[in-house]
């Protein structure tokens, strides 16, 4: 648990005195103080304690050879104890293989999780064609999907980036469109005058 202390002398403010429901005097400078932390601050800090090994045909760990295996990494098939044992959507890995993603076994999770930007560009620059008004919002919102996750990874099923490409094309012909349209009408409206 950690501490917390005066503002205007550094005495530490014993944790009975947190959340207490007002200031309360420092005993040192006398100054009005108060502490108001989320209750997982004063909760004891719990971690998963590592089982020993009673007899010799238990599995140890890798990394700790005299604590209790209780899982293999989904990764490199290393048995791992409750201190080592990351689990990750589905799978369990080793804290080497959660730094690497090693042999791709991270990869299938960041995989399914991949939005398809590309398209979400595509369609806001397509979709709205037939209600020529609606292009002023979707035009720049596809630019900016467009130009914004230009490099991001591929999605599951690799794709070339014609659809980045496509989208800004035709958000270039919408814009000069626009343009085009605004500057008529205002010629048109001035030669009415």
């Amino acid at each position: 648990m950690g501490y917390v202390v005066c503002g205007g002398c550094a005495m530490q403010v014993q944790t009975a005195n947190w959340n207490a429901g007002g200031a309360i005097p420092c005993p040192v400078c006398a100054r009005g103080v108060e502490v108001v932390v989320f209750p997982a601050a004063m909760r004891p800090v719990a971690g998963a304690a590592p089982e020993a090994i009673v007899t010799g045909e238990e599995a140890s760990c890798y990394n700790h050879a005299a604590n209790r295996a209780v899982a293999a990494c989904d990764g490199c098939g290393r048995f791992l104890c409750t201190l080592c044992d990351i689990p990750v959507s589905n799978l369990r890995v080793c804290p080497s293989c959660f730094e690497a993603g090693k042999g791709g076994v991270l990869d299938q999770v960041r995989l399914t999780e991949r939005t398809n930007f590309d398209t979400i560009a595509l369609a806001l620059v397509t979709l709205p064609i037939p209600l020529c008004w609606l292009i002023i919002f979707t035009t720049p919102a596809a630019l900016y999907f467009a130009i914004k996750h230009w490099n991001d990874p591929s999605p599951l099923f690799p794709r070339g980036k014609w659809r980045q490409w496509l989208t800004v094309a035709i958000a270039i012909l919408q814009v000069i469109l626009i343009v085009s349209l605004v500057v008529f009408i205002v010629r048109m409206q001035g030669g009415n005058r």
